[in-house]
């Protein structure tokens, strides 16, 4: 018996790790390219030298943060620890590093 086929607008429904799993697990895959558009669709933008995912903080997230009272700006997905983290870099660095968008979309 053949699985149901994985339909591109399912992957509105999915979790956040999931989609991270997806871009990560299968390179070059057409579902990697899928991924990366829907996590660019949640706003989460992807650094192309780090090979690593951001998102600007929201206040709540930062809220949390013991950083000194100088709060960073970005949370970024720990492939290492599978979790989101608070990034305590350079944030010119980092923006100038985002993939444009019309670089993940599918065409």
């Amino acid at each position: 018996m053949q699985p149901p086929a994985l339909k591109t607008g399912h992957l509105s429904k999915f979790q956040l790790e999931t989609l991270f799993y997806i871009f990560y697990a299968l390179p070059k895959d057409v579902l990697q390219a899928y991924a990366a558009q829907e996590l660019y669709a949640r706003e989460w933008r992807y650094h192309g030298e780090l090979k690593l995912w951001f998102k600007r903080a929201a206040p709540a997230e930062l809220a949390n943060s013991s950083s000194g009272g100088v709060s960073p700006q970005y949370l970024y997905f720990d492939i290492n620890t599978w979790e989101r983290r608070l990034f305590n870099g350079s944030m010119i660095s980092i923006e100038n590093g985002f993939l444009p968008e019309d670089e993940v979309r599918v065409k």
